[in-house]
C-alpha cells in the first residue's frame, strides 16, 4: 500500500535530500522549504529514516488541512 511520505530537512538542504531519495530509488513529488514529498510503502518509511543522512526524519502524512495562522491550526 503506497503512503504519502515526507522527508523533513533544514532550510537549504532540499536538493541534497532529493538526490539521496533518488539514490534510494524514490522520486520526489513536490519539494518545498524544509520538506520533500514522495511516495513509498512501509519499508520506505524505515529505509529512509535509516539511510537519509541530510534529512531530519521520514514521516507518513495521515492528513492535511488549510490553516492560515496558529489560531486556525488549533481550532
Amino acid at each position: 500500500m503506497p503512503y504519502d511520505l515526507l522527508a523533513t530537512c533544514s532550510f537549504g538542504l532540499e536538493a541534497v535530500v532529493m538526490r539521496e531519495l533518488a539514490a534510494l530509488g524514490y522520486t520526489a513529488k513536490s519539494p518545498q522549504t524544509g520538506r520533500i514529498e514522495f511516495a513509498g510503502d512501509d519499508h520506505a518509511v524505515a529505509r529512509t529514516n535509516l539511510r537519509l543522512r541530510s534529512a531530519d526524519r521520514g514521516l507518513i502524512r495521515i492528513g492535511h488541512f488549510p490553516a492560515a495562522d496558529f489560531d486556525a491550526l488549533f481550532e
